[in-house]
Parts: C-alpha cells; sequence; structure tokens
C-alpha cells in the first residue's frame, strides 16, 4: 500500500489530495486543508508505508542533455552512474543550479542510428536523450526538517505533479510540443512541452474565481453547474453564459498571446472542462489566434478511474496510479 499526497499550492487556499492506494489496486481519496509542512508532518506518522508526493512544478527545475557518443564497449550500470554524475556536474556549472537531483530520465535512445527501448549492454554509435530534475532546497528542507536526510528514505519520492501526465499524453497523442493548461480555483498555470519535456512554465491570473465573479456580474450564478441541455433549452440563460464564456475566453487567449503560448495544441486540465460551452467558446477563440486546437482532458479509456467518477483535476493522481512500470520508468538519484 502507498500514499499519494497530490499539492495545490496557494497561500490563501492550501490543500492537498490524498489517495490511499491498496494493494488490491483500491484507491480512498480525501482532501487536507493544511500546508505542506503539516502534510509532511503527517506522513511521517505512517513510516511503514510508501510515500509520493507530486509537487507544484514551482519547486523544481528540469533540463534536457542530448548524448551522441560512440561506445567501445557494452555500457552498464557503471557506465552509466559515472555519466550521469558528469551531466548533472556539467549542468549544475553550466547554469549555476545548487539544488538537488531528485530524479533523472532517459528515452529516445537510437543505437548506430536503430531505435532501442534499452540502454545498458548495449555499445557503438548511441544516442539518447537525458532528462534532469532538480528540487529546490527550501522545499527540499520541509522534508528534511521531518526525515532527516530526505533523499536517502526509500519510501520517500518527490515527483512533480504532471510529470506522468506529460509522459502519458507525449506517449497517447504522439505530439512532442503542446501546451498543459491547469485552471484551478487559486490559481492558473500554462506549462509548455517541447521535445517531449518540459521547456516553460507560466502562472496566467484568471483562474475559476475570475470566472465566478464574473458570473456574478453578469446575473447568471444559478447557471454555473447546469447541465448543457438544461442551458440550451433557455435562449436567455444561453446567451448569458456564452457571453460570459466568451469574455473569459478571449481574456485568457490575451494572456496566451502575451506569454508566446500560441501555436500549440492546449490540454485543458480543469474542474472547468465540464462545461461544454467553455470548450466551445474556448476553442472559437482560441482558433482565432492560432490552428490549434483546445482539449479537455478529463477521461480516458486507458485509465482506470476506481470505480468513481473522477474530478478532472484528479487526472495527475490518475494517470500516476494507474502506471505499473511508475518506477522503473525513471532512474531515481541515490
Amino acid at each position: 500500500m502507498f500514499y499519494l499526497r497530490y499539492e495545490y499550492l496557494s497561500e490563501s487556499f492550501p490543500r492537498c489530495n490524498v489517495f490511499k492506494v491498496r494493494d488490491n489496486k483500491e484507491l480512498l481519496h480525501y482532501t487536507i486543508h493544511e500546508d505542506l509542512s503539516s502534510i509532511v508532518r503527517q506522513s511521517s506518522e505512517y513510516p511503514r508505508y510508501e510515500h509520493f508526493f507530486l509537487l507544484d512544478e514551482s519547486r523544481f527545475s528540469f533540463f534536457r542533455c542530448d548524448v551522441n557518443h560512440i561506445f567501445e564497449e557494452e555500457i552498464t550500470i557503471h557506465t552509466l552512474n559515472e555519466l550521469l554524475k558528469e551531466k548533472i556536474r556539467e549542468t549544475k556549472n553550466n547554469h549555476q543550479i545548487w539544488w538537488e537531483v531528485v530524479m533523472s530520465h532517459i528515452d529516445t535512445i537510437f543505437v548506430d542510428w536503430q531505435e532501442k527501448k534499452f540502454l545498458i549492454w548495449q555499445k557503438g554509435q548511441i544516442f539518447f536523450r537525458l532528462y534532469i530534475v532538480f528540487l529546490a532546497k527550501t522545499s527540499l528542507n520541509i522534508f528534511d526538517s521531518v526525515y532527516g536526510k530526505t533523499l536517502d528514505k526509500k519510501n520517500i519520492n518527490l515527483i512533480p505533479q504532471s510529470l506522468y501526465t506529460l509522459l502519458f499524453l507525449r506517449n497517447n497523442l504522439k505530439k512532442e510540443n503542446f501546451v498543459l493548461l491547469y485552471i484551478t480555483e487559486s490559481y492558473a498555470k500554462a506549462i509548455t512541452v517541447k521535445d517531449g519535456f518540459y521547456d516553460w512554465i507560466d502562472v496566467l491570473n484568471l483562474w475559476l474565481g475570475s470566472l465566478k465573479q464574473m458570473y456574478k456580474d453578469n446575473w447568471v450564478v444559478q447557471y454555473r453547474y447546469k447541465e448543457y441541455q438544461a442551458i440550451e433549452a433557455n435562449p436567455l440563460a444561453k446567451e448569458l453564459v456564452v457571453e460570459t464564456l466568451e469574455f473569459y475566453s478571449q481574456l485568457f487567449c490575451k494572456r496566451l498571446l502575451e506569454k508566446n503560448l500560441g501555436g500549440m495544441d492546449i490540454i485543458v486540465i480543469s474542474p472547468i472542462t465540464k462545461n461544454e460551452h467553455f470548450i466551445e467558446t474556448f476553442n472559437k477563440e482560441y482558433r482565432k489566434m492560432s490552428n490549434n486546437y483546445i482539449v479537455p482532458f478529463h477521461h480516458s479509456n486507458s485509465l482506470n478511474s476506481f470505480g468513481k467518477e473522477r474530478e478532472p483535476e484528479d487526472m495527475d493522481s490518475l494517470v500516476f496510479v494507474n502506471q505499473e512500470d511508475k518506477i522503473r520508468k525513471f532512474i531515481l538519484w541515490e
């Protein structure tokens, strides 16, 4: 059994979604409205279990290195570890990074121009992509104050919250470039994915609280949670709702342009994806400035929802617990 804690980073509305996953894949879910320090202290009360923390991406730095080298002898674990140390040292020196490495990941492997799944025991002309993830020391200190040397603890895992969703979408959409757009009650952030990995993270000032206020200003609060069919059946309500969403979408597109986020498909992860009028109007406004699409991500035939309809904002956690090979996909730095 393991615990998965998904952080919602907010000074005014801190909370953490906790998923307790049993061996039989039963998933229990609850929310704790406390800050990360309190959540970490509570996790220490269960030392026998494995703990995964999906932390906000702002706590991490992401780097990609393309390695193209002739290996005269077969690559071993020792060879790979030495290479990792060298690349980590180069990255720290070149970018003045003094944070701690929490994870590295290798993919896109070619041996003598033939694609391969594994790097160990290969030799010849080898190309692969190496991704290195650093965690800010200020964030690590929160865990170290409870666990001591956290990175030495085998049962404590610190992971960027969108990492598995990013890889899942990249592999399933067969796209290397897109934008992950999160819209929650307390923040909105856009994660630009280029060449299949993190490129940039932007915070936008149009979260769901902004839309709530627009509904109030236009006297349509009572229709915020109405079903699509109910709104369609009332022409006046539909007109007011669509006008509100169009204004919100126009502002969002303006912010996206200011951040140079146009030109790629946008995948929205948010409770608002259940609002079909929003997706329609957002798509219409976005296509005015781009030939790309807004795609809601709140379900997938390849994901187990554990016998319950989950909220769109739970998608990162669901993707994670659905990954049976979640540990083997990564080389966790020790």
